[in-house]
């Protein structure tokens, strides 16, 4: 009997790359996909085949181009002759830099029309429309494998599709609208696929990660730390801000943690069409905390030894 097949799209690096991992160290061959990196990825790969011993396929596919998701899923499927789980995790932030090199960010009232239109298309194309496309074409896919599961009076097998989502979706940042407007759009893609799919015992779920300590994250927040002169990166804030209280748990989460929790989502047969927080508490606190106070009390307890 061949193994299980899953497909991690964005699966070089950060959460997609400690996604495929989990996935093979519990017995699946996989589909790793990436965009750029083409040397890290086959590096990736190498070391999951040494490590688990399954198949490792490497597919190169810049999923906001109309085609390349459909593509991607008909790849894998054609390799393999089956996929049982697909994993759409590609994304993009929205920021973008000036002549100059700087991040540009802009208020809600005062993006300019160009700018707001020209990040809108970037973002919704790969975030959303990319997505979108990878759950249509896996549903085909999967729907086909039961119908001839049904066709013999076989029980379909358990199937899954999993977006990684975002908190971003619930978000108030009117600096990160198109972003925020991405993520929220998933959550109707899952729900109607969720219902499409449910007959024939496939789930469809969105893991909604808090900050995670990944290259996305690296990039600057916009605040410059005094002590250095530079610019503190995302995960730093975020950081500093769980520190001084702004989630039960003290810090930023790992790739690792998203990696293993979407694991498990995609095994719970009688789950579907969620939307589930894997935040460390940060939407518990009022819904979302005052950044700034949190932040500021971060550095407090930070210069006091506390963490």
């Amino acid at each position: 009997m061949s193994r299980p097949v899953c497909l991690v799209s964005g699966s070089s690096s950060g959460i997609g790359a400690a996604t495929v991992a989990e996935f093979a160290a519990h017995g699946y061959d996989i589909a790793l996909n990436y965009n750029s990196g083409r040397e890290r990825a086959e590096a990736i790969a190498q070391e999951l085949r040494q490590q688990h011993g399954g198949e490792v396929l490497t597919l190169a596919a810049d999923l906001a181009q109309r085609d390349a998701p459909f593509q991607l899923v008909d790849q894998t499927f054609a390799h393999f002759g089956r996929l049982d789980v697909a994993i759409s995790n590609s994304g993009v932030s929205n920021l973008l830099r000036d002549e100059q090199g700087r991040v540009v960010r802009y208020r809600f009232h005062e993006t300019p029309v160009d700018h707001l239109d020209q990040e809108m298309e970037r973002v919704l194309s790969l975030n959303l429309m990319g997505a979108y496309r990878l759950a249509q074409r896996s549903l085909k896919h999967m729907i086909a494998q039961a119908q001839g599961e049904l066709d013999t009076n076989t029980t379909p097998r358990h199937r899954s599709i999993l977006f990684i989502g975002s908190i971003s979706d619930i978000a108030p940042d009117s600096t990160r609208i198109p972003y925020g407007v991405s993520k929220a759009g998933l959550i109707h893609v899952v729900l109607g696929a969720a219902f499409e799919g449910g007959a024939y015992q496939i789930t469809v779920n969105a893991l909604r990660p808090g900050v995670v300590d990944t290259p996305i994250t690296t990039r600057p927040a916009g605040i410059v730390n005094e002590e250095t002169g530079k610019e503190y990166t995302v995960a730093e804030i975020y950081d500093l801000m769980a520190l001084g209280g702004s989630q039960p748990i003290r810090r930023i989460g790992r790739p690792e943690e998203i990696a293993a929790a979407a694991y498990a989502f995609t095994h719970l047969p009688y789950m579907t069409g969620q939307s589930i927080a894997v935040d460390g508490g940060f939407t518990l606190i009022s819904g979302f905390p005052n950044r700034e106070l949190y932040f500021q009390e971060g550095l407090r307890r930070r210069r006091e030894g506390q963490g």
